[in-house]
């Protein structure tokens, strides 16, 4: 197949040009492979996908039964998908851009699942010592469910690089530890030892506060803000998040893998733990998609009712 040869490239191009991680290619690969096994069906290709073909693709992932959020995520692997095509010029425009993103709910908070996260976070391009500054800043916003005013006004002497833990000062001046892994605390150590140097030399500036701006003065929230608007753009155009989507990510994260709702109450700083409820409702919420996509039962009745419908019952 021509379309499977695309995606095999775009692939290629995601691991080796975009240094995307393999937990991020497998969800690209199987979202466009069933992307591509969709229209062979309706025998079209990839440039002949319109916005009729779509709204048809749109009613099959629907009646298997998708959450909105995830067929959001297919649509967001296919507009990265068809703007790469564009690139090579191999389709005259991108269908995908017509195609608004499905309404969640009021689901609060927002955030990444891990494997957006994952690649988000792979995207970076770490090329510079501001690309440096990114990927440590942004590596241990996630790492540690830091808010951006804790970020801004971390200073060297709060890392302790031996306990692997950071004392954060939080809302109302509460100071709390949190942990951060060996992954965040080698982008923290390279940019500290070199990159931030760099920074600080370029603007003549001499303070301990941990992330500079390309002047060597402190960040500011605004410039957080701006470094996570530039580096999605980057990652995929058509999302558009906040700075606080990476502390509600870590929080649900955490959670889904199962840990006690009073560590992550915690490590939040949260003040009431009512606060730190609000992500289990959405963790609740990815409990019961995996479920009804993993129970026995409900592979059993996916199959009866096949049976039914091909009427061989």
């Amino acid at each position: 197949m021509k379309s499977m040869d695309e995606k095999k490239e775009f692939l290629h191009y995601l691991k080796y040009q975009k240094n995307y991680s393999s937990l991020t290619l497998s969800s690209y690969d199987r979202e466009l492979t069933d992307f591509i096994v969709f229209i062979h069906k309706e025998s079209t290709e990839l440039e002949e996908v319109d916005y009729y073909v779509i709204q048809n693709y749109l009613i099959h992932l629907n009646e298997k039964h998708l959450s909105h959020t995830t067929i959001n995520h297919y649509l967001s692997s296919l507009r990265s998908f068809f703007k790469y095509l564009c690139l090579q010029k191999k389709v005259a425009s991108n269908p995908f851009i017509q195609i608004h993103s499905l309404k969640t709910g009021s689901r609060n908070p927002d955030f990444l699942y891990v494997d957006e996260m994952m690649g988000y976070l792979d995207s970076i391009d770490t090329h510079t010592s501001l690309g440096v500054r990114n990927k440590a800043l942004l590596e241990i916003m996630y790492a540690s469910g830091l808010r951006v005013s804790e970020v801004v006004s971390l200073q060297l002497s709060q890392i302790d690089f031996n306990r692997q833990m950071i004392r954060v000062v939080g809302k109302g001046n509460k100071e709390r530890e949190v942990p951060f892994h060996d992954y965040a605390k080698k982008w923290l150590i390279d940019y500290i030892n070199d990159a931030r140097n760099e920074l600080m030399a370029q603007g003549h500036e001499s303070h301990d506060y941990v992330f500079v701006n390309k002047r060597g003065r402190p960040l500011t929230n605004r410039g957080v803000e701006n470094i996570i608007d530039r580096t999605m753009y980057l990652y995929d155009p058509m999302r558009k998040i906040h700075p606080h989507m990476i502390r509600h990510s870590f929080a649900t994260h955490l959670l889904d893998a199962g840990m006690d709702i009073r560590i992550v109450q915690e490590l939040l700083g949260h003040a009431s733990l009512s606060t730190t409820q609000i992500y289990t409702h959405v963790s609740q919420e990815h409990l019961q998609e995996v479920y009804n996509k993993t129970c026995p039962r409900q592979e059993i009745n996916k199959i009866e009712k096949n049976v039914d419908d091909m009427g061989k019952k």
